[in-house]
């Protein structure tokens, strides 16, 4: 009953603000019409003299009336305001009834006024508005009538009339709030009751809200167990499909050793006869023919060399060398592998860009750069490659920038485009430019990559400068004419052609030989020698006792002993065959030069060599 009657408390109060408001309206349109008609009656029928008061009020009484109804229209009244701009109203129009009463001395006017009192009772929705408009007109009323009929039988009819008309007006205006106040208390509990409905239904939909919600959630349960399962189910076949990939990767990387390991063996039997056959010629004999055999020698060598790299980490071989004119020698392979769509621009024209570094997987990092260009073009297009000098992090790089104008790539794909197997080709290995990714960083160098969706792509490869070779390789005739040998070298090679050839290297190098052909055999030389031997010149697979177990069962008996392991195996089937290399230790990779190793074997016994 207390929430009952405070709601209704606060909705009378409502109601009557809104219905002032609403009432107020028609007020001031009626009252703005008769007003009207009160203007045009005063400027024909009031005195001359009189008229020119009266019609002023007229017109400022028409004006606000205008006005308050305008700005009720507009809404530019608030509820608040509406008893008082109607109270104000009221007393505007009393003052002109009772201004048109004092001009013309005729008190009857006063019926205008009682009229005015009935429509104050229509428009007032508060009591103490209606008190305060009732009194505001009598207020005014008594002066006028008392100046106008003072001493005359009529100002006791007048107030009497006014009297009895003001309590009708407030007869009304009671009934009108009682009628409210009843209206107000069934709109209060209208509401309760709705409230009470909406609670009931809130209860109602909060529990099949919260049934739907479990049901959902199971649901939603279910769908990621499905997702998580299919996505467990795509990377297991992904997963299978790598290993698999990897295990045909492995068994090419062995098949490719195993036949590369005779085929420089024979290599080097080739290439070491053909130089020393071009050693023991006189210098006016005509070496056309030896050359072009060495040199089919040596590129079929540099084929075996890029068939190991597929997949392979080969044996590290640095030199210092330019790099711009390295990149101008490569040029014709390069063109030849990105095809006669593109258009291939190489700009090396500095020259003196020093490197220190294995041309080889430079070469191998620079044509997987190449054909991954070529396949970003499928339509065509340009391929610039660009070998410069720049200065950045504080110190001096040699940059390949090989920029193309294919497809591009966006954040992501740059993000995971170094990553072993991810590839967007769809028959990629997914191992190109990771393969270039560890090459960089084997020469301490890095990477920097630009590219846009449509645009293209831009990819840098910075290694670091360095000074020019200090001495250029010597041949192995000025070898021989300028310090000949005069160590003890352990010659051990399983392969017979190969061991023969080592030993005319050595012999014509005047070193004292030992040959053997197996590590047993080796070991039980050095055994019985009575002096120590200087170095240690042995393959690496070999039958039975392998390169590795060899030396390291020599220098348990000789621990000074230096060795060269000379092999056409890549470096890591080595290691997984034989294990790491003793420290300390050579190499040298087949098929190797006569000069290169002459010249190696050298440094190595002089101390000048760098250590593997």
């Amino acid at each position: 009953h207390r929430m009952v009657t405070m709601a209704t408390s606060v909705h009378t109060a409502i109601d009557s603000q809104e219905r002032a408001l609403d009432t107020l309206r028609p007020l001031a349109a009626v009252g703005a019409v008769i007003l009207l008609g009160f203007l045009v009656y005063n400027l024909v029928e009031f005195p001359v003299g009189l008229r020119g008061a009266i019609v002023a009020h007229d017109i400022v009484c028409v004006a606000a009336c205008a006005g308050t109804w305008g700005l009720i229209r507009a809404r530019k009244i608030p509820d608040r305001a509406a008893h008082a701009v109607g109270t104000g109203l009221i007393l505007l129009i009393a003052s002109n009834i009772l201004l048109a009463t004092w001009l013309r001395r005729d008190p009857s006017q006063v019926v205008y006024i009682d009229i005015l009192l009935v429509a104050t009772s229509a428009a007032m929705t508060a009591p103490r508005w209606g008190a305060a408009a009732f009194l505001g007109v009598w207020g005014m009323s008594i002066p006028v009538l008392l100046a106008v009929s003072a001493g005359t039988p009529h100002f006791g009819r007048y107030v009497a009339t006014m009297a009895a008309t003001t309590g009708v007006a407030a007869a009304l205006l009671t009934l009108r709030l009682r009628n409210l106040r009843a209206l107000s208390e069934l709109r209060a509990r209208d509401q309760q009751r709705r409230r009470a409905l909406q609670d009931a239904l809130a209860d109602l939909d909060a529990k099949v809200a919260t049934r739907t919600a479990e049901l959902q959630s199971a649901n939603d349960a279910l769908r990621t167990e499905m997702i998580v399962r299919e996505r467990a189910e795509k990377e297991a076949r992904q997963l299978t499909e790598q290993l698999l990939h990897a295990q045909r990767l492995e068994s090419l990387g062995r098949l490719a050793g195993g036949v590369a390991h005779d085929f420089n063996n024979l290599l080097t039997v080739i290439s070491a006869n053909v130089e020393l056959a071009l050693d023991e010629l006189p210098e006016n004999a005509n070496k056309e023919l030896l050359n072009d055999s060495l040199g089919a020698t040596k590129r079929a060598a540099k084929l075996t060399k890029q068939l190991l790299a597929f997949g392979r980490k080969q044996v590290f071989e640095r030199s210092v060398f330019d790099l711009g004119k390295r990149v101008e020698e490569v040029a014709r392979m390069l063109e030849r592998a990105v095809g006669e769509r593109i258009e291939l621009q190489i700009s090396a024209s500095e020259r003196g860009l020093w490197v220190s570094a294995d041309p080889n997987h430079i070469e191998q990092a620079l044509m997987n750069l190449a054909v991954n260009a070529r396949d970003a073009m499928p339509d065509g297009g340009a391929l610039v490659v660009l070998v410069e000098r720049v200065s950045t992090r504080g110190t001096s790089w040699v940059r390949i920038r090989v920029r193309d104008n294919g497809i591009g790539m966006d954040a992501d794909t740059i993000g995971r485009m170094f990553e072993p197997f991810f590839t967007t080709k769809p028959s990629g290995t997914g191992l190109g430019l990771s393969t270039v990714y560890g090459i960089v960083q084997q020469h301490d160098g890095f990477l920097e990559v630009d590219s846009k969706p449509g645009v293209g792509t831009t990819l840098d490869l910075f290694l670091p400068a360095c000074a020019p070779p200090v001495r250029e390789a010597v041949t192995s005739r000025e070898l021989i004419a300028g310090a000949p040998g005069t160590e003890t070298v352990l010659l051990v090679e399983d392969e017979d052609a190969v061991r023969r050839v080592g030993e005319r290297l050595l012999r014509r190098d005047g070193y004292s030989v030992l040959a053997a052909a197996s590590g047993a055999e080796a070991l039980s030389i050095v055994q019985s020698l009575a002096r120590p031997v200087d170095l240690l010149f042995t393959d690496v697979m070999m039958p039975g006792m392998n390169g590795r177990e060899l030396a390291v069962r020599l220098r348990g008996i000789q621990p000074n002993l230096k060795v060269l392991f000379v092999s056409g195996y890549t470096g890591d089937y080595l290691e997984t065959q034989t294990g790491e290399l003793p420290e300390g230790a050579h190499f040298l990779y087949k098929p190797y030069e006569p000069a290169e190793a002459s010249r190696l074997i050298r440094d190595i016994l002089d101390g000048r060599a760098a250590k593997t």
